[in-house]
């Protein structure tokens, strides 16, 4: 069996306070720009009725919503997504 030789067991990610914004012709970023450490359990999510998801983090700075997906993957989101369908 694997083992954590360094660093710790439990998934977390460094994310910064940043969500791209599209409108018109600008392109932006909003945020507070803060480093912030997420885990699994600070993720959220829900299936709307087309049966897409989306998944969000709150930032503790500024209370942005964030959409984490474009800056750890959509690995971490799965495993979020089954634990969410239980």
């Amino acid at each position: 069996m694997a083992r954590v030789v360094e660093g710790s067991e439990k998934w977390k990610a460094h994310i910064r306070c940043a969500h791209p914004v599209c409108g018109g012709r600008l392109y932006r970023v909003d945020g507070c720009f803060s480093v912030i450490e997420i885990t699994l359990d600070d993720i959220q999510g829900r299936r709307d009725s087309d049966g897409d998801w989306s998944f969000w983090v709150m930032c503790p700075s500024c209370g942005q919503m964030l959409y984490p997906e474009w800056q750890i993957g959509s690995g971490p989101l799965e495993i979020v997504k089954k634990r969410l369908v239980r």
